[in-house]
């Protein structure tokens, strides 16, 4: 199976902690990715999920951080725009910045006078004009007074307002206070940079200008130029900007962004109409990025002409590759990496012989290795977890005794918390001393009571846990990985004994076993297959249990092809009558079809089960078979072959025909005949009845 010999991983080498040296089968997408990155293209990556799109686009950022030799760092900076406060001015600063500490002295803010002091002012103010106004003549004392009251009155309204209010020079509408005129510094870049966006969030890819409730005017609300928020696409200038999940990615984004990738430069401005920050636009800031996106295959029909157009490598990502022992070793590669990354429990080697399997049969064929390495990486983790041995009533103990041991430590101080702790274990250990040493004999083969009898180096290698083939195959039977194969499974489970289906019975007219594929992640199914002639004035051919366009042509076709076997007569069957088949209406059942057919890999057993009720000649009951037919009758290729394969061994049929261009899928042919077939003429003298073949 590899090129290495060992019992477990443990024997195998460390993995290269690079990203780079990581990525398994898609060294030809590598090398075109690195290629964009160093001659500044952007791409475009497309492939299934799980294939290694963004490890491939964080190994490439890794590898320019530490080739960031030539990159000269730089700041970008908000600044306040007196002139014109909505429209705040960014500016980008080359080389290291440093930011001016200025220290600035707080102003005395004048206070009201107090009553006391108005009052002593008063007093002070009449004794003094009592003294000035002597031996005056009384109408220029009258006069003076008048003079002085109306002074005195402004004063004192003036100290009243300045009182009531706390209106001050300092807190006038149209002061500004010198920490308002000082630049932010948005950010701060240091080393080439990798930003990975999502296509949905427009405010982080684009940027944003946050509400202000008070309007953004001093002194109460907070400044235009430090309420933006830089988006990732400014944050990736002189880096690589990743945009994941494009299939999210609004229309009007995608003319931001054509618009950066032509202008090297992007304005930014509030996203809400609603909110203060609509009134906000900056100048134009740089930002000179490399565009690396990914998505499905299908999501590319989401990007509108002009941004793909502007996209110069469109690289689609394998999902398979050739089984080789070359690749098997890279397989084997990666198991190790998750078992270093998420730090599992060592593998045996008959488990990584069964991810091998596990992964011939994601690719669905016997000379193909699947490249949706997550799938292979969850199957890892949950065998994994199965290995750990632990049930329901484990984790629910270890749950209680971590609430025992938090509650323990809330306990009053005048308990003494270790003595009550010391005679919990204590009773613990005598009430669990049995269940231990039978657990641990169940799982190692050593007792409590006879460790003393081995050297701990025997004990550890005893006692450590290993994912073995049966974890495996534990996570694979239940479908655990995958809803829809859980879905199926259940199906299955519910419905299989209700339905009719006897294998290996006596021959019957028009009866006949097929194979499908219930699910996207594949679980193979029996489907029986009954055909009735009946004498009609309208002769036709009617379908029963049929759902999808394909189905209902491949039917027909098969349904034509019989009746051209038969009118012609070079079958080698002996029929006992002579048919009219233009009296002859023909119906079809799928019985007991409680799933959506949509396929067309029944259309060989539909012929031969018209053949059968036509000429009234039984066909064996000991197989079920499965192909596609041409209008030449030859049996085309089908998918899912291993998965119907498996379904033929579980209800227990003797044989199963498959095309013989599937041959090369087959991965496990134990337990059942498999019979290669490339033409209805050479199965008719295996399924039907021996003694009414003719004799030549």
């Amino acid at each position: 199976m590899f090129s290495i010999k060992f019992k477990t991983t443990d024997e195998l080498p460390e993995p290269s902690p690079r990203l780079i040296d990581q990525i398994i089968g898609q060294d030809e997408a590598l090398n075109i990715v690195l290629s964009a990155v160093k001659n500044k293209r952007h791409a475009l990556l497309l492939g299934d999920p799980g294939v290694g799109k963004s490890m491939m686009v964080k190994a490439v950022g890794e590898l320019i951080e530490k080739s960031s030799t030539d990159f000269k760092p730089y700041t970008i900076l908000a600044k306040p725009n007196l002139k014109n406060p909505e429209k705040p001015i960014v500016e980008l600063v080359e080389g290291h910045y440093e930011e001016k500490v200025e220290i600035i002295k707080p102003s005395m803010v004048r206070q009201p006078p107090s009553i006391l002091t108005i009052l002593i002012f008063m007093i002070a103010f009449t004794a003094i004009t009592s003294y000035l106004m002597k031996g005056l003549p009384d109408s220029k004392v009258l006069g003076i007074i008048a003079t002085v009251s109306i002074v005195a009155f402004a004063l004192a309204f003036v100290i009243i307002f300045l009182t009531v209010f706390g209106a001050t020079k300092g807190s006038m509408s149209n002061a500004v206070s010198p920490m308002d005129l000082k630049p932010v510094v948005l950010y701060e870049c240091k080393k080439r940079p990798l930003v990975r966006a999502s296509a949905y969030n427009v405010t982080k890819l684009l940027g944003d200008v946050k509400h202000c409730p008070l309007g953004g005017k001093p002194p109460l609300g907070t400044p235009p130029h430090k309420r933006i928020i830089l988006g990732a696409i400014h944050e990736a200038h002189k880096g690589i900007l990743y945009v994941d999940e494009i299939k999210t990615m609004p229309p009007e984004v995608q003319d931001y962004i054509l618009t950066a990738l032509q202008d090297k430069c992007l304005a930014i401005s509030g996203r809400n109409p609603n909110s203060s920050g609509a009134t906000v636009e900056t100048n134009p800031i740089p930002c000179d990025f490399t565009l690396i996106m990914s998505g499905n295959m299908d999501d590319v029909n989401n990007l509108r002409a002009p941004l793909l157009d502007r996209i110069d490598y469109k690289i689609v990502l394998k999902n398979k590759m050739e089984n080789t022992q070359e690749n098997r070793d890279k397989l084997l590669q990666f198991i190790i990496q998750e078992i270093r990354n998420n730090n599992l429990h060592p593998m045996t080697y008959e488990a990584c012989c069964e991810i091998v399997k596990i992964a011939q049969l994601l690719a669905g064929s016997k000379d193909r290795l699947t490249l949706r390495l997550r799938r292979l990486s969850n199957i890892i983790k949950m065998a994994n977890d199965i290995a750990m041995g632990k049930n329901i009533k484990d984790i629910i103990n270890e749950m209680s005794e971590e609430e025992n041991i938090k509650k323990s430590e809330t306990l009053p101080v005048n308990v003494d918390k270790d003595k009550l702790k010391s005679i919990m274990g204590v009773l613990n250990k005598i009430t669990e001393k049995d269940k231990e040493n039978k657990e641990e004999k169940e799982k190692t083969g050593i007792t409590a009571t006879d460790k003393t009898k081995y050297s701990k180096k025997e004990i550890k290698e005893k006692e450590k846990i290993y994912i073995d083939r049966e974890h495996v195959l534990s996570v694979v039977n239940t479908g655990i990985y995958s809803m829809t194969k859980q879905v199926a499974i259940d199906y299955l489970r519910n419905f299989k004994r209700y339905k009719n289906i006897v294998p290996n019975d006596s021959p019957k007219v028009g009866v006949i076993y097929g194979l499908a594929v219930l699910g996207s992640d594949g679980i193979g199914d029996v489907t029986k297959i009954i055909t009735q002639i009946v004498d009609s004035k309208n002769p036709g051919t009617h379908l029963l249990n049929i759902t999808g366009d394909l189905a209902k042509h491949s039917i027909t076709l098969a349904s034509a092809l019989s009746k051209k076997y038969v009118s012609e007569g070079k079958l080698p069957l002996k029929s006992e009558e002579e048919i009219d088949l233009n009296s002859k209406e023909i119906y079809i059942q799928f019985s007991q079809s409680y799933s959506k057919i949509d396929g067309d890999s029944a259309t060989a057993a539909v012929c031969l089960s018209i053949i059968s009720s036509l000429l009234k000649i039984p066909l064996k009951q000991d197989f079920a078979i499965t192909g596609s037919l041409d209008l030449n009758g030859n049996i085309l290729a089908i998918g899912g072959v291993n998965e119907k394969i498996n379904a033929a061994k579980e209800y227990g049929f003797k044989r199963v025909i498959i095309p013989e261009s599937n041959m090369i899928d087959v991965i496990d042919s134990e337990g059942i005949t498999i019979i290669p077939a490339k033409t209805l003429e050479e199965i008719i003298p295996l399924v039907f009845e021996n003694t009414s073949l003719k004799s030549n």
